[in-house]
């Protein structure tokens, strides 16, 4: 194995190893957006889904308004929440991509560089054939002719 093959069997192991992070970073950054927004649909259900106090009484009311403050509250937090995911999962999907082309260019390297080595040994075999049957047809070519003198 030459030194430059070493190289880029090196560099494409990186390669791999920085991709796989990079996708695994966006599945976790995926999934946390995900659990963003099913926590945001399930306190907006919340908040629809208070009855309204049975009794025209203050403190049940009180205690009503306290209860949507808290959850409005939450939703607010929960709605900063999502959009940080947000950002968070568009950063890490620019970066798998860059990733995953960065891979991608070394394993099209790599593969040009083993085509290019399979074509020049297919060259040499076929310089060494035709060597072989040159040095044949001169033999026979030899025999021929020494022969046909003899007669």
């Amino acid at each position: 194995m030459t030194s430059k093959q070493g190289n880029l069997r090196g560099l494409l192991r990186l390669r791999g190893v920085r991709e796989r992070d990079s996708r695994i970073g966006l599945a976790t950054a995926l999934r946390e957006e995900r659990e963003a927004a099913a926590k945001l649909a399930d306190l907006q259900q919340l908040l629809d889904g208070l009855p309204m106090p049975a009794t025209s009484d203050l403190a049940a009311f009180q205690r009503r308004q306290h209860t949507i403050d808290l959850v409005r509250e939450a939703l607010t937090d929960t709605r900063a929440t999502l959009e940080t995911a947000r950002h968070l999962s568009a950063a890490a999907r620019e970066r798998w991509v860059s990733d995953r082309s960065r891979l991608a260019a070394v394993e099209t390297l790599v593969e040009r560089r083993a085509a290019a080595a399979r074509a020049e040994r297919q060259r040499r075999e076929t310089r060494e054939l035709d060597e072989v049957a040159e040095e044949t047809w001169r033999r026979r070519t030899l025999v021929a002719v020494a022969g046909g003198g003899a007669r």
